[in-house]
C-alpha cells in the first residue's frame, strides 16, 4: 500500500468512526475499563515498589540478617522441623565476629511476643516497638543520634536500665523536651532515657521512629518471649544475630563466612541443609516481588477479560459497519478497489477503535492514580512500559476482533453487494 492510499485509508475509517460516534464510544469501554484497570493497578504497585526500594536503601546499610526461618514464612503454615530450629547466642556472636574477616560488625537483636507500654507519668506513646541489642546496633544497622549518647558494652553487661527512643516517641513522653536523664517505664519498669534516634520515617506501615531500644540482657530478664511463641520470636536465652560487613562489596563473601561458622558450630555434615537463614535486605524486596506478582496475575486476568468484552464488542460493531457498508464496499470494488484496501480500510478502523480506548484507558488509569495520591498520600507511578503495553495490546485486541470483520468486507461479491438494500 502505498503512501497516498495509506493516508486515503486513514481518512476514510476516522471519517467512519466519527459518523457513529455512539457506537464507537460504546465499543470503546471495554477496551477503556480494561487498559485503565492496568495502568491504575500498575501504578499503585510500581508506587509500592519504588517507595519500599527507596525505604530498603535508606534503612539497610546493607545489614545481614541471620535467623532461624527466612521472612515470608509467617504467612504460611510452618514445618515441625522448622519450629525446632534453635536461635542464635552470644557464643555464635562472637565465633563469627573471631573467625569471619568480612564481617566488621555484629549485635543481637531481640523484641517481646506482645505489645510493650512505654510511660511517662501520665503520658503514654502508643504503638512503640521496643527491642532489645548491643552497642554495636548503630554501626549494623547504620543508625544515628540525634542528641544524646548509646548503651555502653559495660551497660550492657551489667543489665542497666537505660533506653534509646526514637523520636515521635520521645515527643510522646516529653513534648519540646530532650527528656535526657529522665525516667520512662517499659512496662511498669523504670528506664532512663540517655539517646534520641535521628528521624527514620515510616516504610509499609511502619513508623522507624515509634521505637525503643535497651540492652539485649535486659530485654532477655523481663521481656522474654514464653516458650509457646511462634519461631520467629526469640525466647529466653535465645538471640537473633544482625551483622555488616567490613564493605558492601564483601557483602557475599561475608554471608558465606557466616554460614560456614554457624555450620561448624552446630555440627552439621555436608550432607545436611542449613538449619538457619543468613540474608539481607534483598531478601525482603524479593519477599515484597513475590507477593505483588500475585496481585499482577489477578489484575492481569481482570484486565484480559475486560480486553476480551471489548474485543468482542469492537467485533461486533464492525460487523454490524460491514453489513451496513455493503452497498458502499460494492461500489468501491465496482470502481477498481483491491481487495487488500477494503480489508486494510476495516482493520485500520478496528485498529483505530481500540488504540483510542487504549489511550482514553491510559488517561482514566493515571487520573484514579493521581487521585488516590491526592487524597490518601498512598505512593504511585505511571512507568513508561505500562502506558507502552497498554496501547500496545489494545491496539493487538484491534487486529485480533477486526480481522474477521474486515475479511468478510474484503469477499464481498461487487454484483450481489450493488444490489444490497
Amino acid at each position: 500500500m502505498n503512501l497516498f492510499l495509506l493516508r486515503e485509508t486513514l481518512d476514510m475509517a476516522g471519517r467512519a468512526l466519527v459518523a457513529n460516534r455512539l457506537r464507537s464510544i460504546l465499543a470503546l469501554l471495554g477496551i477503556v475499563i480494561g487498559v485503565g484497570t492496568v495502568i491504575g493497578m500498575v501504578s499503585l504497585i510500581n508506587g509500592f515498589q519504588r517507595s519500599f526500594q527507596k525505604s530498603i536503601q535508606s534503612f539497610g546499610n546493607n545489614t545481614i540478617y541471620i535467623r532461624r526461618i527466612r521472612p515470608g514464612f509467617q504467612f504460611g503454615q510452618i514445618p515441625d522441623s522448622l519450629k525446632q530450629r534453635k536461635a542464635f547466642t552470644m557464643g555464635d556472636a562472637e565465633a563469627i565476629l573471631s573467625h569471619a574477616t568480612a564481617v566488621r560488625a555484629i549485635a543481637p537483636f531481640k523484641f517481646p511476643f506482645g505489645e510493650m507500654q512505654v510511660t511517662r507519668q501520665s503520658k503514654k506513646a502508643r504503638g512503640v516497638f521496643c527491642y532489645g541489642t548491643n552497642e554495636d546496633y548503630l554501626t549494623t544497622h547504620g543508625y544515628d543520634l540525634a542528641r544524646g549518647r548509646f548503651f555502653t558494652q559495660q551497660e550492657v553487661e551489667r543489665n542497666a536500665h537505660v533506653v534509646v527512643l526514637g523520636k515521635d516517641t520521645r515527643e510522646a513522653l516529653f513534648g519540646d523536651k530532650s527528656g535526657l536523664g529522665e525516667e520512662v517505664h517499659v512496662n511498669g519498669i523504670p528506664f532512663t532515657l540517655i539517646g534520641e534516634f535521628e528521624p527514620k520515617g515510616r516504610m509499609l506501615g511502619n513508623n522507624f521512629d515509634q521505637v525503643a531500644a535497651i540492652p539485649y540482657t535486659a530485654m532477655d530478664k523481663y521481656f522474654a518471649a514464653p516458650q509457646d511463641a511462634p519461631p520467629w520470636f526469640p525466647k529466653r536465652g535465645e538471640l537473633f544475630l544482625d551483622a555488616i560487613a567490613t564493605s558492601p562489596e564483601a557483602s557475599d563473601l561475608a554471608q558465606q563466612q557466616i554460614m560456614e561458622i554457624l555450620r561448624v558450630r552446630r555440627h552439621l555434615p555436608s550432607n545436611k541443609t542449613n538449619d538457619f537463614v543468613v540474608f539481607t535486605d534483598d531478601q525482603f524486596l524479593s519477599l515484597y516481588n513475590s507477593i505483588t506478582g500475585g496481585i499482577f496475575a489477578l489484575m492481569g486476568l481482570i484486565s484480559g477479560i475486560s480486553l476480551l468484552v471489548g474485543g468482542i464488542g469492537v467485533m461486533n460493531i464492525m460487523l454490524v459497519a460491514v453489513t451496513e457498508r455493503t452497498r458502499e464496499i460494492g461500489v468501491r470494488k465496482a470502481l477498481g478497489a483491491p481487495r487488500s484496501a477494503i480489508l486494510s480500510q476495516f482493520l485500520i478502523e478496528s485498529v483505530l477503535l481500540t488504540a483510542a480506548g487504549g489511550v482514553l484507558g491510559i488517561l482514566l488509569g493515571a487520573t484514579i492514580s493521581w487521585g488516590i495520591h491526592a487524597a490518601s498520600q498512598m505512593p504511585t507511578y505511571v512507568s513508561l512500559w505500562s502506558v507502552i503495553t497498554g496501547i500496545v495490546f489494545s491496539a493487538i485486541v484491534g487486529v485480533f476482533f477486526g480481522l474477521y470483520p474486515a475479511m468478510r468486507a474484503s469477499r464481498l461479491d461487487p454484483v450481489d453487494s450493488l444490489r444490497y438494500e
